[in-house]
């Protein structure tokens, strides 16, 4: 099983992506609706092979969140989910180890082509 984390405070984007996600009969996903529960969830010692990230959020945004992260010494692949384009905070993020960059709204393919190259692992979701 391949556990992925979404971190996200829309509940309507937990709804599309594990919508998504659930296409490929491998994929178990949990939800965090803000950066300190996830944070949480990594300290309490769950797993996760990938984290979808959002970039602005509540309590602690995803910038933050990531360093905390990286900080708990957390290795799984971070794709960062926002609307947020500018080159300069797309580049800031991929210099400081986010393994990929994901634009909201996304369709399944991106999705599925973001999931797969961060993780390094093809994903069958009836396509």
């Amino acid at each position: 099983m391949f556990e992925v984390l979404v971190v996200d405070d829309t509940r309507s984007v937990h709804a599309f992506v594990r919508s998504l996600l659930a296409k490929a009969a491998d994929i178990q996903v949990t939800s965090a609706y803000n950066g300190k529960e996830a944070v949480e969830l990594l300290k309490g010692g769950k797993k996760f092979d990938l984290i979808f990230l959002d970039w602005e959020m509540p309590e602690l945004n995803g910038p933050d969140t990531f360093q905390e992260m990286k900080g708990l010494g957390c290795t799984i692949p971070i794709v960062m989910m926002t609307t947020k384009n500018s080159p300069a905070d797309i580049q800031r993020m991929l210099e400081q180890g986010v393994a990929e960059y994901l634009m909201k709204p996304f369709t399944i393919d991106i999705l599925f082509e973001k999931l797969s190259f961060a993780s390094g692992r093809n994903f069958d979701y009836g396509k």
